[in-house]
């Protein structure tokens, strides 16, 4: 399982969570052992949740920069 880092993208942290639940669902886990996979998935789950506001931010742009240039008349292939 791959090491929780900032560093993560989306889809990594999402296999990641994926990882956790299914140990998780495990019912020969220890008490102290389920508490920390738990503390690790919702790690994982506010990281998944910034990442895909990050995603939501960029697309408004996007969605703002092509509306101002349909407005406009602006070159729509510049960068």
């Amino acid at each position: 399982m791959a090491e929780l880092s900032n560093k993560m993208d989306f889809e990594e942290a999402y296999a990641a969570l994926r990882e956790v639940v299914a140990k998780l669902e495990d019912p020969k886990n220890k008490i102290e052992d389920s508490i920390a996979l738990y503390e690790k998935a919702c790690r994982l789950v506010l990281h998944c949740r910034r990442k895909l506001a990050e995603a939501k931010t960029q697309i408004t742009d996007i969605n703002e920069r092509i509306a101002e240039l349909k407005e406009t008349g602006g070159d729509l292939f510049e960068d």
